[in-house]
């Protein structure tokens, strides 16, 4: 039977090129090694061996010329999360005639790695995984493929720019099952069971939601420590995770829709779970804008008092009547900027499993209190000068701006040119229509990765911590750079 393979000895060139480092994988239809490419400085790169089981050479040609079709398309793939596909390598050793796959080595830990090495993931970690993830699914479907194997061995972490990547692709495998099945042997499942949904490991059909199953699948591994095996009861057609990993209830909400058992059931696309996990972090900086803008449009409307929050609700008032009674009502102003100010410092703590204030919380308190004062003194005066067109009235507008920048001006510590630095990069995140919350997170997390005695202490707008802040910002915009260069 042809389709077996020994496995080739450490430091053999394979045609005349790609130099054999080490085997760091083995599946059903062949071996896999790290390898260097001495025609590209010996850049280190992976080799794929193709070889499905088939009784002879007319057999083997066909199942090549199919492997050569699903080859074709991931050379098409073209994205930053995906290996680039470099060759087809056909070569001999020892008279036998080997075919080989060579992809972009991606370096890092694969997902499964880290959660042996470090234990469960934390909510936010994974919620960062996925919202990384989803475009890249969204990209292979819209190409009309699935990927089919999604689980934490072909999720790498990339040490590059701490990046998770999705390798391993199932449409090999479909190659060499469908030369395989033809000649009546037994094939290898393509994708890993308790990862895999049941319409994929019973009768090989796969859907976009198949592949948003198997992330889903993977995330609730990497929250609770434990392989589907354990969380999943194959007799009912059910999963029970949420009792060894506590997260709050919408994700479990959007995890249920992922994993549920028919497909029409779940969500149909990558870009609709993306949609709905955005949609419930909205930024705190956000929600605040939105408040003062309402406040900012009627100062006169009587006050309804609300125990649960300090800040009040304002209904809309004619400009006229705004006008007239703006200066009457300037305190009134000031002491709802101050209050929303306090709410925002406040608001932290109220966060999940907040202990402190981190590094992005306290940027976004900073930036809040900055521009509070900005957006109701920019709204004020525009409200103004669009009822009012009499010179002499203009003159006691001039008074009114003057004593609204007086009565409102919040104290900042930190200098202009720091406090445009923090607003640029909120306004950056912004652009890009990304969650805040996500992306500040990932900047904490490299943050304390290089400054580890940062962990248990709050960032102030101290002199002493000047120099925090200032690499703080650094990652954030080179963050920002690497994610407006993929637009």
């Amino acid at each position: 039977m042809i389709g077996t393979s020994s496995k080739l000895p450490n430091g053999i060139i394979l045609g005349d090129r790609y130099r054999i480092i080490k085997q760091i994988g083995q599946g059903g239809f062949g071996r896999t090694y790290l390898a260097e490419d001495t025609h590209r400085y010996d850049e280190k790169c992976v080799l794929k061996e193709f070889a499905p089981l088939v009784e002879n050479d007319a057999d083997l040609q066909k199942a090549e010329k199919l492997f050569e079709r699903e080859a074709g398309i991931l050379y098409k793939l073209k994205h930053e999360r995906i290996p680039e596909f470099k060759a087809l390598l056909r070569t001999k050793v020892n008279g036998k005639k080997l075919l080989f796959l060579v992809q972009e080595y991606i370096e890092g830990k694969t997902y499964y790695d880290l959660l042996q090495e470090q234990g469960k993931f934390t909510e936010s970690e994974v919620i960062e995984l996925i919202t990384e993830l989803l475009p890249v699914l969204e990209y292979i479907h819209q190409q009309n493929l699935i990927h089919r194997d999604i689980s934490p061995d072909n999720l790498i972490y990339r040490r590059a720019d701490k990046k998770p990547a999705l390798i391993d692709f199932g449409c090999v495998k479909l190659a060499a099952n469908a030369v395989s099945r033809s000649q009546g042997f037994l094939v290898t499942l393509v994708g890993k069971k308790g990862y895999a949904p049941e319409e994929q490991m019973r009768s090989g059909s796969a859907f976009p939601c198949s592949d948003l199953y198997a992330l889903a699948a993977t995330a609730v591994t990497l929250l609770t420590g434990e392989t589907p095996d354990k969380l999943y009861d194959a007799h009912q057609g059910k999963w029970h995770w949420q009792e060894r990993a506590k997260v709050s209830p919408h994700l479990a909400k959007v995890l249920h829709k992922m994993l549920a058992y028919r497909p029409s059931d779940r969500y149909q696309n990558a870009s609709e779970v993306l949609k709905i996990l955005n949609k419930h972090q909205p930024s705190l900086v956000n929600s605040l804008i939105s408040r003062i803008q309402t406040l900012v449009v009627a100062p006169k409307n009587r006050v309804s008092s609300n125990n649960n929050s300090s800040i009040s609700h304002i209904e809309k008032q004619p400009t006229l009547q705004f006008t007239r009674r703006i200066t009457n009502n300037l305190s009134r102003v000031s002491t709802k900027a101050i209050a929303i100010s306090q709410v925002v410092s406040r608001q932290v703590n109220k966060l999940p499993y907040a202990r402190r204030i981190r590094p992005w919380q306290w940027v976004l308190i900073t930036i809040a209190a900055a521009i509070i004062p900005g957006i109701i003194t920019f709204s004020t005066i525009q409200n103004i000068r669009s009822a009012i067109s009499l010179s002499g009235i203009r003159n006691s507008v001039s008074k009114t701006i003057y004593v609204i920048r007086k009565t409102i001006n919040l104290p900042v510590s930190i200098t202009s040119r720091e406090r445009n630095q923090q607003q640029d990069i909120y306004q950056r995140v912004q652009a890009l229509n990304i969650d805040s919350g996500i992306f500040f997170g990932q900047v904490d997390r490299e943050f304390y990765r290089q400054y580890p005695e940062m962990e248990n202490v709050a960032l102030t707008n101290s002199t002493e911590h000047l120099k925090y802040r200032r690499r703080w910002y650094q990652i954030a915009e080179d963050l920002l750079r690497q994610r407006e260069r993929e637009l």
